[in-house]
């Protein structure tokens, strides 16, 4: 189902049958139905050589009006909109180099004949043998039309020339989903206003019925939004909290939000709940092999509100975090990154703001619950 279009209402028009169909019970059933894609399981036999990406060939695939081509790799994007993209591969090493081995995910969003990833992140496999997945996801905008898919890439050292993909369903998956039908990730966003009580005897005007019925559905076509796509640098020792700014470069919004003069929070425009992607790499420098952890962290008014943890093992080598959050906002409330890295002798910095076809970084957040006061109802 195409998009509905969302059309006025006129002074003593007649309001047929049809015109509810296509302006009330249409948008809804739209909404209610948005378009998506699940793909579960590589399919069986796929490798991953050293020096090379593959892109995942997926053994089964679900659909709601995404078209998947003959080698279930590439999927079409059916209409235009705001998505969430996720991605997970699990791979089974050979023998691992001392410091370990890096793995990459890339989630690529395709336009003709050149492909850019719309989220990277790379992580180091330490045991020989053992099976890791790699995991990323992004909030961005796409166009009916473009095509999406995942590929993993190695980078390993002697002795190991190849891994091996896992085809277990639950081991490796891909999906995309509408959060909203909005034409640019920057266009104007609608405010939502809870619609009116209708009540007996009642003059029903053309304000009457936008206020109660097309307000409402433009709001959820059109939710607040934002996405920051270049961290600006940062450098920390180990055991230093330092906070991520943003270049407003990278900045686009919708909505109203605000990107602080230091780029280091991002102020909600309105209230309700919020999917928040976070994705973030850093470089980290000090001796080969010695262990070091490293957080990313999402700060909600300054205060933690959640955190993952990763480790690296290899000398002047990036490596990523990446992962998506549910967050009720206040109007006002601020959100912010913050980086952590632990280990003595360890310096970390960041790490991809210059490479123009592999996002390594970002964080962006779309509106799911305009309506909310809480995340308890």
């Amino acid at each position: 189902m195409a998009v509905p279009p969302i059309e006025a209402w006129a002074q003593r028009e007649i309001i047929t049958a049809t015109k509810l169909n296509r302006q009330i019970r249409e948008p809804l059933q739209f909404l209610a139905d948005m378009p998506r894609l699940s793909c579960r399981g590589a399919a069986p036999g796929q490798t991953v050589t050293r020096g090379s990406s593959t892109y995942v060939r997926w053994a089964a695939t679900t659909t709601n009006t995404f078209i998947t081509d003959s080698d279930r790799r590439w999927f079409t994007v059916p209409e235009t909109g705001v998505y969430v993209v996720t991605g997970s591969v699990s791979v089974k090493s050979g023998q691992v180099q001392a410091a370990g081995d890096g793995v990459i995910i890339y989630l690529y969003r395709r336009v003709g004949s050149g492909a850019v990833s719309v989220a990277t992140v790379r992580e180091i496999v330490q045991q020989s043998y053992d099976v890791q997945i790699v995991s990323t996801a992004a909030i961005v905008h796409l166009t009916a039309g473009d095509l999406i898919g995942a590929a993993v890439y190695l980078e390993a050292g002697s002795p190991s020339s190849s891994y091996s993909v896992q085809s277990g369903e639950w081991e490796s998956t891909f999906g995309a989903w509408m959060a909203a039908p909005a034409s640019t990730f920057s266009a104007a966003a609608t405010a939502f206003v809870p619609a009116g009580e209708w009540r007996d005897g009642e003059q029903i005007t053309p304000e009457t019925m936008t206020a109660r019925i097309t307000r409402p559905i433009r709001a959820l076509y059109s939710p607040s939004r934002f996405s920051a796509a270049q961290p600006l640098p940062y450098s920390s020792a180990s055991g230093q909290a330092t906070r991520v700014g943003w270049s407003s470069a990278g900045f686009e919004e919708s909505g109203g939000w605000v990107l602080s003069r230091d780029g280091t929070s991002v102020t909600a425009p309105a209230t309700g709940v919020y999917l928040v992607a976070l994705t973030l790499a850093t470089q980290r420098d000090g001796p080969e092999g010695l262990f070091g952890s490293y957080q990313v962290q999402l700060l909600r008014n300054g205060g933690l509100i959640s955190l993952r943890q990763r480790q690296n093992t290899r000398s002047t080598y990036p490596t990523g975090i990446s992962g998506t959050d549910l967050v009720f906002l206040n109007k006002g409330d601020t959100l912010s990154a913050a980086f952590l890295g632990t280990c003595t002798g360890l310096a970390w910095q960041a790490f991809g703001a210059d490479l123009r076809t592999e996002r390594w970084n970002g964080l962006s957040a779309v509106m799911l619950a305009p309506g909310a006061t809480g995340m308890k109802g």
